[in-house]
Formats: C-alpha cells, sequence, structure tokens
C-alpha cells in the first residue's frame, strides 16, 4: 500500500471510529419485536410490514425473507461490536441476499474500512445513501457521504476495449470481459491508484499494457490492439560482437595448423638425423660413428619442433572449445515485447525525427548547427 493510500484508510478510520455509535442499529422485526441485540429502537420505522412495504428498500420482501435478514444483520452486529470484522462482513452479505436494506449496507461498510477494501467500500456506502436519509436517519446519511468522499481519494477508473473477437480481457490478472460479436466490448471500472496491468489475448495473439501511475480520481483509456507472436517477436545476442566467438575458433585452426606444420619438421628432423648416422656409418665402413654437435643438433630441432607441436595441439584444442561455448552463448535467443513497445516501434518508425537547423551568429561568424537522425 502506498503512503497516501495508507493516509486515506487512516483518515476514513477515524471517520469511522465511531464504530457502532454511528452504526445503523438492527430494524425493527416484522413481528413487532426489535431484532438490535442491544434493544436499541431505530429512529425510524421504515422495515415494516403493510403499507410501510411500499418504500423502496423495503417493496416487495416477504415477512419471512424480512426476518432472515435481520436474524443475519444482528449477528453481524454483534461481530462488528466484538471487532470480528470478516466474521461481520460475511453475515452482512449473508443478510443482504434475503434484503437489500440501505442500513444493512451501511453497517457493513463499517467492516468494510478496516479490511482495507476501498472499491467493496464505496459500493456499499452508495447502496447506503440510494434512498436518502430516511432508511438510515440523516446523520448517518451525511456521514456516508462524508465517507464516500475521503474513500475516493484511494480510488481511480479505468476504461478498457478492445475489438478482436474472442480475446479475453484482464485487468491485473483478472478476466473482465472476452470480446463478443455485437457487444460493447468495453469495461469501465474502479481500481485503486497506482499502476495496472492490462492484457488482451488470443490464440495466437498478445497484447500487455502497463498502465502508468493513475492519480486518485484520474481515468485511463486504452483500446487493446492484438498483434500476432511474429510481430512481437524480437531476438538479441549476449554481445553485438558477433565475430569474436569465431575469431577465437579460427585462432585455434591456425594454432593446429601451426602445430601440425612444427610436427611434421619435427619428423623431418628426425629423418635428417637418422640419414646422417647412417652417412657417417657408411663412412667408417661399419665401424661405428662419432656423433658429434653437427648430428646431435639435427636431433635436438626435431625434439624441439615436437615440443612446440605438441604446446600449439593443447593452445588450439582449448580455444575452439572456448570459442564453441562463446559461440553458444552468443547465439540468437527470442524474446517478446510489449503491445506498448511495439507500438512506439511503429510510432519512431513512421515519424522519425525531423531535421532541426539552428543559426549560430557570433561577431565574426555566420552559420548554421544541423540536427537530426539519418
Amino acid at each position: 500500500m502506498t503512503r497516501f493510500a495508507r493516509a486515506v484508510v487512516i483518515a476514513l478510520g477515524f471517520a469511522l471510529s465511531v464504530g457502532t455509535v454511528l452504526a445503523q442499529p438492527a430494524p425493527p422485526d416484522p413481528g413487532g419485536g426489535s431484532g438490535d441485540p442491544t434493544n436499541t429502537t431505530p429512529k425510524d420505522d421504515n422495515l415494516g410490514q403493510g403499507a410501510q412495504d411500499e418504500r423502496p428498500w423495503a417493496k416487495g420482501v416477504s415477512k419471512e425473507r424480512q426476518t432472515t435478514a435481520l436474524r443475519a444483520f444482528s449477528e453481524a452486529n454483534r461481530h462488528l461490536n466484538n471487532g470480528l470484522f470478516p466474521a461481520a462482513l460475511e453475515k452482512y452479505k449473508e443478510a443482504l441476499r434475503s434484503w437489500e436494506h440501505p442500513a444493512i449496507f451501511y453497517n457493513m461498510a463499517l467492516a468494510l474500512r478496516t479490511l482495507d477494501q476501498p472499491i467493496e467500500l464505496e459500493n456499499a456506502l452508495l447502496k447506503a445513501v440510494e434512498h436518502g436519509p430516511a432508511p438510515i436517519d440523516q446523520d448517518k446519511f451525511d456521514h456516508a457521504k462524508a465517507y464516500l468522499a475521503v474513500n475516493a481519494k484511494a480510488l481511480a477508473w479505468i476504461e478498457v476495449s478492445c475489438k478482436k473477437i474472442g480475446a479475453n480481457v484482464l485487468i491485473d490478472g483478472a478476466k473482465v470481459f472476452t470480446v463478443e460479436a455485437g457487444k460493447p466490448n468495453k469495461v469501465e471500472m474502479r481500481v485503486r491508484v497506482g499502476k495496472h496491468t492490462i492484457v488482451a489475448e488470443r490464440t495466437g495473439y498478445n497484447a500487455q499494457v502497463d498502465a502508468p501511475y493513475i492519480e486518485p480520481g484520474q481515468k485511463f483509456r486504452i483500446e487493446l490492439q492484438l498483434y500476432t507472436s511474429e510481430e512481437l517477436t524480437r531476438y538479441k545476442r549476449r554481445w553485438e560482437a558477433r565475430w569474436m566467438p569465431l575469431a577465437v575458433i579460427g585462432g585455434g585452426v591456425l594454432l593446429a595448423v601451426t602445430g601440425a606444420v612444427l610436427e611434421s619438421s619435427a619428423n623431418t628432423s628426425y629423418n635428417e638425423f637418422d640419414q646422417a648416422i647412417k652417412d657417417c656409418n657408411d663412412a667408417s665402413g661399419g665401424a661405428g660413428c662419432m656423433v658429434d654437435s653437427s648430428i646431435s643438433d639435427i636431433r635436438d630441432s626435431g625434439d624441439t619442433k615436437k615440443t612446440m607441436g605438441y604446446v600449439m595441439f593443447g593452445i588450439a584444442g582449448a580455444a575452439v572449445i572456448t570459442g564453441t561455448a562463446l559461440l553458444y552463448l552468443n547465439r540468437r535467443v527470442s524474446y517478446e515485447i510489449t503491445a506498448d513497445e511495439y507500438r512506439r516501434e511503429q510510432s519512431k518508425s513512421a515519424n522519425p525525427r525531423p531535421v532541426a537547423i539552428t543559426p549560430i551568429l557570433g561577431p565574426n561568424t555566420a552559420g548554421a548547427m544541423i540536427h537530426g537522425r539519418f
């Protein structure tokens, strides 16, 4: 809850903190007795039978339904007096299913104000004042009107429409309507102040709008346009330098070729060493050959080349593995943008930034500076 919303709830709670002193007492029992557990007689005797049933809030309500409502209402009042607000709320709802009397709505508002339900609270207060002060008396009527004004500071409006047949429209995850031919396909509803998410979805289509922060009393209007998944799909890579993994792999291949060349050169040196030994033995008539430095240097050169070849192969292998891993990490990954982002993209492409020319004037200078996107 935002700091502002807390302030609204605290202010509303203070205004309603008089509790059962301001609460409409239970209406008189249709049989003539009082239904209030404290036997408080209401100020106006408007819930009886006979001619009084002509009053709008009693018209068409049978004595049995009044009795049922009165019983649940009295029990709800006991819960309210004991601070059991969720239990009281359920009992008030039970009473309203039998009789939608303004007094029941008024007392239900007293429970709702402690349960942080501003939308339901507003609905209950509107019902409480629907027929004027007669059913709840002037004092409570005035308080209900004051509560409505304070509570409205925690609420705003959202109006959403959509024309894509078959699409489901959701506000903050709750489905509000399905688009059907011949229907208005629009909803206007109360919401808490703050940010809200509006979604329209149908197989193969999607639209999501994150509404900006809606201030108290403001109305946010939006017509949802649905787009295909292909239109909303974008691709990205981990690095913009797509050449980097290929360069690492290419470097590894080059090192491997260098290693192969060194390996081949080492084998050539070994062959030269063997031939030098053979020539030396032939020159001595088979008496043996003393290996001097000129011959041993050939063998040492072969050993050095072979070692360097192994090193090159090792580095080449590591480079190829690293490059392959980088190539995988930098693969193209798909993601979806929101309908809002798509519309912004379309708007930018349709309305590129115009070229602006700013004159430059000075004592010894005259010219212009050009700004624009090309």
